[in-house]
C-alpha cells in the first residue's frame, strides 16, 4: 500500500531544504513580494520593482550555481555567503544600469545574462572536484527530471486552489479582492514551485547516496522515436535547400540561419540524451545518429555561414546578427571538439556556451559595443554620402533603419559627432525629436521598411507620421472626438450628452464611404472619392504632412483627419483595404 508523506515529514524535508539553501530561499521569497506588489502598482511606477524582480531571478540562479560550486569544495559558509553577496551585488548592478524603461536590447541581455547563469548551475558542482561523465549526466538528469516535476506539481496545485476560490466565491458568495488569482500564481511558482525544485537537487559529494547513472526507458523511447525522427526530417529539409541554392547559384534566405540553429541545437540536446546508451549493439538508429551528427553539421554550418556573413555585410551587425554569428562559432567550436578529440567530455559544452554567452555581454567584444560600432560606421558612410549625392530611395529607407536602431536603443546623442551642427541645432528645439525629425534635419526623407517607391502595381500606402511624444492635442472648437475604421462599425446609443441634449452616433458602409449617423441626421462621408482625389495619397509611404477633409451639414461642422489609408486602383475604380480616420464633430447652435 502506498504511504502518502506526513505533514512532519513534508516540513521536515522543507526545513531541510531551506538550511540547505538559505540564500536562494529568501531571494524567491523576497522575489514573490516584489512581484505581487507590482501587480499592483500603476503602470509609471513601475520601474523600480521590476528590476528588483529580475535582479531575483539571476541571483536565485547565481547563488544556487555558488552554492553547488562550494558544496562539492567543501568549504566554510561564510566564505560561500560572502562570495554570493558580492556576485549578487555586481548582478544588481548590472540591472540597476538598465534605462528608466528597459529597452529591447536590455532585454535581451537579461535573458543571455539568465541563460549564462543556469548554463552554470549545470557545471557549478564538478569544477573543484575530479569529473566523471556519467556523474555530470546523471546531476543533469535528475536536474531536468525534477525541472518538470515541479512545475507540474505546481499546475495541479495552483489549478485545484484557483478551483476552490473560485466555488467558494460562487457557492457561498464570499467575495475576494481582485487580484487573488495572480497572487496565487506568483506564491505558487514563486514559493512552493522553487522550493519543490530545491529540495530535489542532488548533492555532487554525497558518499551516501553517490550520483550513479540511471537512464529512464521512456527518456530513450522519448527521444529515438520523437526526437530523432524530427531531427532527421529538419536535416532532409536543410540538406535539400543547401544543394537548391547551390545549384542555382542563389542566396540563401535569411531565416534558414535560425533553422540551422535550431536544428543544431535539438540535435546536440538529442546527443546528450541518447550518450549513455549510444554505443549498445541494440540500438543501431541511435549508434548511427550518435556517430555521424557532427559530421552531418559541417556542411549546415558552411550554410548558416554563408547566410549570416552576407547579411553582416549587407546592413551590419545587430544584436540578432551578432548573436546568430556567436552561435556559429561556437557550433564550429563543439564540432571540432567532438571530432578531433579522442575522449570528449560533455561538461565542454555548457562551458563553453556559458563562457561565449559572458563574453558577449560586456567589453568591446560585446553584442552591444560592436552592433553600436556598426552601426555608427554605416551611419557615418551615409552622412558623407549626403554632402557628395542624392541618396536613392532604398539608400534613404536603410538610413532611416539605421537611425531607428540607435535613437531606441542609444539615445540621439550618439549621432550628433557624425552630423556636425544639423543634429545640434535639432536637440535644442527638441529632447527627444522622432526618426522622422532626424532624417529631416539631416536632409532626406524618412522612409519605414514598408515604404514603396512606387505603384507599379496600381496599388497605394499612406501613414500619417505623428511624434508620439505629442500626446496632448488642441481640439478646441470641437464638441466630440472619435475614430473610425473600414470593416468596424461604430455604434455608440446614448454614448455623449452635451447641453442636456443626448447623442447617439453610429456609421452605416456605403460604396462612397460612409453614412455617418448622428440621431436622426444622416451625414454622408465620401471617404472614396476624396482618396481616390487627392495626390498625396500616393506617395507610398510615410508622411508628417497631415490630410484633412471638411464637411459641413446643417447642424454639424465635421473634421476628418486621415490617419493611415491603403488599397489599390484598377481601372480608373478605387478599392479602399483599409483607413483610420480621426473624426472630430462640432454642434451648430
Amino acid at each position: 500500500m502506498a504511504k502518502f508523506p506526513s505533514l512532519q515529514n513534508v516540513l521536515q524535508a522543507a526545513l531541510k531544504t531551506i538550511s540547505r539553501f538559505p540564500l536562494e530561499t529568501i531571494t524567491t521569497i523576497f522575489g514573490t513580494i516584489v512581484a505581487i506588489i507590482l501587480s499592483e502598482q500603476e503602470y509609471n511606477s513601475q520601474n523600480i520593482y521590476e528590476k528588483m524582480l529580475l535582479c531575483c531571478t539571476l541571483c536565485l540562479v547565481l547563488f544556487l550555481s555558488v552554492s553547488l560550486y562550494f558544496a562539492a569544495a567543501e568549504k566554510k559558509n561564510w566564505v560561500r555567503y560572502s562570495i554570493s553577496i558580492l556576485l549578487g551585488g555586481i548582478v544588481t548592478a548590472f540591472v540597476f544600469n538598465f534605462s528608466k524603461s528597459i529597452t529591447y536590447i536590455e532585454t535581451l541581455q537579461f535573458l543571455v545574462l539568465n541563460i549564462a547563469l543556469h548554463l552554470l548551475v549545470s557545471f557549478a558542482g564538478f569544477i573543484p572536484k575530479t569529473y566523471h561523465q556519467d556523474e555530470f549526466w546523471e546531476f543533469n538528469k535528475q536536474l531536468f527530471l525534477r525541472i518538470l516535476t515541479a512545475g507540474l506539481y505546481s499546475v495541479v496545485l495552483y489549478s485545484g486552489l484557483a478551483l476552490a476560490i473560485l466555488a467558494v466565491d460562487n457557492l457561498f458568495n464570499v467575495e475576494f479582492y481582485r487580484n487573488i488569482y495572480i497572487h496565487l500564481f506568483f506564491i505558487i511558482a514563486g514559493v512552493f514551485n522553487t522550493i519543490f525544485f530545491l529540495a530535489g537537487v542532488p548533492e555532487t559529494n554525497n558518499k551516501e547516496i553517490p550520483l550513479t547513472l540511471s537512464y529512464p526507458k521512456g527518456l530513450k523511447n522519448f527521444t529515438q522515436y520523437v526526437l530523432l525522427p524530427l531531427i532527421s526530417l529538419y536535416l532532409a529539409i536543410l540538406i535539400c535547400y543547401e544543394a537548391k541554392i547551390l545549384i542555382k547559384l542563389s542566396l540563401p534566405a535569411g531565416w534558414v540561419s535560425y533553422l540551422v540553429l535550431v536544428f543544431a541545437i535539438f540535435g546536440i540536446l538529442s546527443f546528450l540524451l541518447i550518450l549513455p546508451i549510444a554505443k549498445e549493439t541494440g540500438n543501431l538508429w541511435i549508434r548511427t545518429f550518435n556517430r555521424w551528427f557532427y559530421y552531418l553539421l559541417i556542411p549546415l554550418l558552411g550554410l548558416l555561414f554563408w547566410a549570416i556573413l552576407y547579411r553582416v555585410h549587407l546592413y551590419g551587425f545587430t544584436h540578432e546578427r551578432y548573436y546568430v554569428l556567436l552561435l556559429a562559432i561556437w557550433l564550429s567550436i563543439i564540432v571540432g571538439y567532438f571530432l578531433i578529440w579522442k575522449q570528449p567530455k560533455i561538461k565542454f559544452i555548457p562551458i563553453s556556451m556559458c563562457i561565449a554567452a559572458l563574453l558577449s555581454l560586456v567589453g568591446p567584444q560585446s553584442a552591444n559595443t560592436v552592433s553600436r560600432n556598426s552601426q555608427l560606421s554605416r551611419f557615418e558612410t551615409y552622412i558623407k554620402q549626403i554632402e557628395k549625392e542624392k541618396l536613392t530611395f532604398k539608400q534613404e529607407q536603410d538610413l532611416s533603419s539605421i537611425v531607428d536602431f540607435l535613437k531606441d536603443n542609444y539615445s540621439v546623442t550618439v549621432l550628433v559627432p557624425y552630423t556636425k551642427n544639423k543634429l545640434s541645432n535639432l536637440l535644442k528645439k527638441e529632447k527627444t525629436p522622432s526618426s522622422y525629425q532626424i532624417m529631416e534635419a539631416l536632409g532626406v526623407q524618412y522612409q519605414n521598411k514598408y515604404d514603396r517607391k512606387e505603384k507599379n502595381d496600381g496599388s497605394f500606402y499612406y501613414y500619417y507620421y505623428q511624434d508620439q511624444s505629442q500626446s496632448v492635442e488642441d481640439i478646441h472648437g470641437y464638441d466630440m472626438s472619435l475614430l473610425i475604421w473600414n470593416n468596424d462599425k461604430l455604434k455608440c446609443d446614448g454614448c455623449i450628452k452635451i447641453d442636456n441634449i443626448t447623442y447617439s452616433i453610429n456609421t452605416v458602409e456605403k460604396e462612397y464611404g460612409l453614412d455617418l449617423n448622428i440621431n436622426q441626421d444622416i451625414i454622408p462621408l465620401k471617404i472614396t472619392n476624396f482618396i481616390d482625389n487627392n495626390p498625396l495619397f500616393y506617395k507610398n509611404g510615410s508622411s508628417k504632412e497631415k490630410i484633412i477633409q471638411k464637411i459641413e451639414s446643417p447642424k454639424y461642422s465635421i473634421l476628418l483627419t486621415y490617419l493611415s489609408a491603403n488599397g489599390n486602383k484598377k481601372e480608373q475604380k478605387l478599392t479602399l483595404n483599409n483607413y483610420q480616420i480621426k473624426v472630430m464633430i462640432k454642434v451648430k447652435n
